[in-house]
């Protein structure tokens, strides 16, 4: 089975995503994804993610997501096709895993995969960003927001290219998630014993 994690940024995604992977004995994928990208790239792995979650996407047309083959000679064009090309070779090992993010959740589309959405009210994202900061970083709750409403923007985007489905529309998914006021331990819990049963 293939678990797909899409979330807003600081909504603790990252985090369910991991400890389900764990709870179910799946491989997981994440910053892994950049990683591989980097090493068949022989670029610096920064660069990679940057360029995949920037701003340097808005120069792509929207009918670049059916086909994802490059158009333009842009850095991030490539980049996202290698994306591509590396997350279907993962899907055709016919393992189970959970994959963070990428808009796998349309990439791996054929797979069936279980699609979940994670997401929080602006100031529980605040709150959970403000306690990962590092000691001497800014905590500006008002920069934070405007931060997190600046990455999410960012997905946006990027979900335009890939898909004409809209970011975060729950009828994209087959679950969401609200973390507000909830341990992600719990919650990651609840979705395994839920998937589980699927598996049945």
């Amino acid at each position: 089975m293939i678990i797909t994690i899409s979330r807003q940024f600081g909504s603790g995604g990252r985090e369910l995503g991991k400890r389900l992977a764990d709870l179910l004995g799946y491989d997981y994928y994440d910053k892994e994804i950049i990683e591989a990208i980097a090493k068949n790239k022989k670029m610096d792995k920064d660069y990679v993610e940057k360029s995949l979650s920037s701003a340097y996407l808005k120069n792509i047309p929207v009918s670049f997501g059916r086909t994802i083959v490059p158009m333009y000679s842009n850095a991030s064009t490539d980049l996202m096709v290698e994306e591509r090309k590396i997350i279907e070779e993962i899907a055709t090992q016919g393992k189970d895993f959970v994959i963070v993010g990428r808009n796998a959740d349309v990439i791996l589309e054929s797979y069936s995969p279980f699609n979940i959405f994670v997401c929080a009210t602006m100031d529980a994202r605040i709150d959970r960003c403000l306690s990962h900061m590092r000691e001497g970083e800014s905590s500006d709750r008002k920069a934070m927001e405007k931060s997190i409403k600046k990455i999410d923007k960012a997905r946006i985007r990027t979900r335009t290219i890939v898909t004409e489905r809209e970011w975060g529309d729950a009828t994209s998914y087959h679950a969401v998630i609200n973390t507000t006021g909830y341990d992600i331990k719990m919650l990651s819990q609840i979705a395994c014993n839920f998937i589980k049963e699927l598996n049945k």
